[in-house]
């Protein structure tokens, strides 16, 4: 169905002519991007970077001082100027200028609207691992997803009611949410430096020196190698990384950024199989969402899909099923040569999940791992009773855990089941297949468990209940996703090496904590993993970044890379 502006609107002029059609009601402001607990830590040192970036001015100092606005209430007070348009692949360039006398933090709202020739489009951020001229895919996958061996079995039963019990879902978990403006300089030394725009939204935020959603970890040991700690459930759950929030960026005054802005087609593409974005050079108004004759569970889905920063074409094929009226089998034919199953399923799976009067926010992260804790040895009972209770409370690789495993998954998901006797654990890992509707096994791995004595038993226990959940993650982790180091091009008469990250998993990858193997007269700060995270990777896709020498050899990734930390999402 064709969309049309509403008549009502307030239009601002902008530099050069341009003008910006932004509506006279309500402004819609994206959540605040400093929710949830803020962790400092100590400034970025630019020479771990290829390039260091010019996107994030923001000190740990002045943070907490700089003006926050977001894109369209700057063009509306006449605090910010814009022009922005199409780049030819699938974004625009958002050219903002600060005409005020004092340092902003602007924000990029879930509601943005880009009117042009070509159509009205939704602008979704920086969308790190976009479409990506929506082809591609898994390539070699560093070892592939198959050959694994293992089975789930049977996959039913279980625990029956038990799980559920989240704490906020994606976003509110126990450890917060990243603020996006602490990206580039705030959190830790800085180690890679996308392949890509100079300028861009700190929606990219790279990091090192974190345990986030790792805990102390203790030195990884004890317990037969299992890992150690109770510090798992830190940052939001065993093994997270916590989320990111909205894209922005920060200007001095006077100064203008020039933003690639990823979009997502609003417009009926009639019978052609490819989607329709501005022209390069083409100009674009920008408005508000709000400003469409959209229907409340469209408007709600487009700015849900902006604040969850989703995959570009996750987005458009939600999009051409709300807004332009396709259905589930025409959107599969259309999108056959750009998307694939595993990105259909979750579309599919959000358009369901989508609530329009809740402004499309769910109670909970929808990227689930079910669990199932078995054991028929007396000994590992109280052991295996305080792991669900663990679990059920828990956040793990980014997701929520909810105990019994489905025989039909109800959409993509991960699954594991741990049968636990006096001396070890059997783990049993599978994730969902490209319809998000059956479960396909990923092998198995076994842990080590110490006896348990009886004069400290219930602090042991305990110590290894959260042992086990830990290592769980870490195995689960290592069979989903794959990280490959190759040399790279020189850069300013420097070596460079690139990271390819595949997402084997049926969800979106949006972080990534990475580490190798210590040397054993590493300094500690030195050996502190290093985190990549406002990214989106799609399921079954592949994404490469670049990284410094220097970092390469700090890290010993030469000698390989270790996967400690993850942040999957289902929207």
């Amino acid at each position: 169905m064709a969309l049309s502006l509403r008549v009502l609107v307030l239009p601002a002029f902008l530099s050069g002519g341009l003008f910006a059609v932004v509506p006279a009601g309500l402004i819609y402001a994206g959540p605040n991007p400093t929710r949830g607990v803020r962790t400092v830590l100590r400034r970025a040192r630019e020479s771990d970077l290829v390039e260091a970036p010019t996107s994030s001015e923001v000190t740990v100092e002045d943070a907490d001082t700089v003006k926050t606005i977001d894109v369209l209430e700057g063009l509306r007070s006449g605090q910010l100027a814009a022009k922005a348009e199409g780049t030819g692949d699938g974004r625009m360039t958002l050219n903002l200028t600060n005409r005020s006398k004092q340092k902003l933090r602007v924000v990029l709202p879930p509601g943005l609207l880009a009117t042009g020739a070509s159509g009205q489009f939704g602008g979704m951020g920086g969308m790190g691992g976009g479409m990506g001229g929506m082809g591609g895919g898994m390539g070699g996958m560093g070892g592939g997803m198959g050959g694994m061996g293992g089975g789930m079995g049977g996959m039913g039963g279980g625990m029956g009611g038990r799980g559920g019990s989240m704490m906020g879902g994606r976003g509110g978990m126990s450890g917060g949410t990243m603020p996006a403006s602490m990206g580039m300089m705030m959190l830790g030394r800085l180690i890679m430096s996308l392949v890509g725009d100079r300028d861009s939204w700190d929606q990219k935020s790279l990091m090192s020196g974190m345990m986030m959603g790792m805990g102390g970890m203790g030195g990884m040991g004890g317990m037969g190698g299992m890992g150690g700690g109770m510090g798992g459930m830190m940052g939001g759950g065993f093994r997270s990384v916590p989320p990111t929030s909205l894209p922005e960026t920060t200007l001095n005054p006077k100064q203008t950024r020039h933003l690639p802005t990823a979009l997502v087609s609003l417009n009926d593409p009639g019978n052609a199989t490819t989607v329709r974005f501005p022209e390069k050079g083409e100009k674009l108004a920008i408005g508000d969402v709000s400003q469409l004759n959209l229907d409340p569970r469209t408007q709600a889905a487009l700015q849900r899909l902006a604040t969850d920063k989703a995959p570009q074409a996750v987005c458009q094929l939600v999009m051409w099923h709300t807004a332009a009226g396709i259905d589930w089998p025409n959107v599969r034919r259309m999108a056959e040569p750009w998307a694939n199953d595993y990105e259909i399923a979750l579309a599919r799976q959000f358009v369901a999940q989508v609530n329009p009067i809740k402004g499309g926010k769910p109670e909970l992260e929808s990227g689930t791992i079910y669990w199932d804790v078995r054991t028929t040895e007396g000994a590992t009972v109280t052991l295996a009773a305080e792991l669900r209770t663990l679990l059920e409370k828990s956040t793990m690789l980014g997701l929520r855990t909810k105990g019994s495993i489905p025989a039909r998954p109800p959409g993509p998901a991960i699954a594991f089941r741990a049968a636990l006797d006096d001396v070890k654990a059997e783990i049993q890992v599978a994730s969902t297949d490209g319809q998000g509707a059956a479960w396909v096994p990923l092998g198995s791995f076994t842990l080590k468990i110490d006896p348990v004595s009886s004069d400290k038993a219930e602090a042991k226990v305990a110590h290894q209940a959260a042992a086990i959940a830990d290592s769980t993650a870490a195995g689960i982790l290592s069979r989903l996703v794959h990280c490959k180091l190759s040399k790279g091009e020189m850069s300013k008469g420097k070596k460079t090496y690139k990271i390819r990250i595949d997402n084997g998993s049926p969800l979106i990858l949006n972080g990534l904590t990475l580490g190798g193997p210590k040397d054993a007269d590493a300094t500690e700060e030195a050996a502190l993993p290093s985190t990549l995270a406002g990214f989106c990777l799609p399921p079954r896709r592949s994404w490469t970044v670049s990284i410094a020498a220097d970092t390469v050899d700090r890290l010993n990734l030469k000698k390989g890379i270790d996967l400690l930390a993850a942040d999957l999402s289902g929207l």
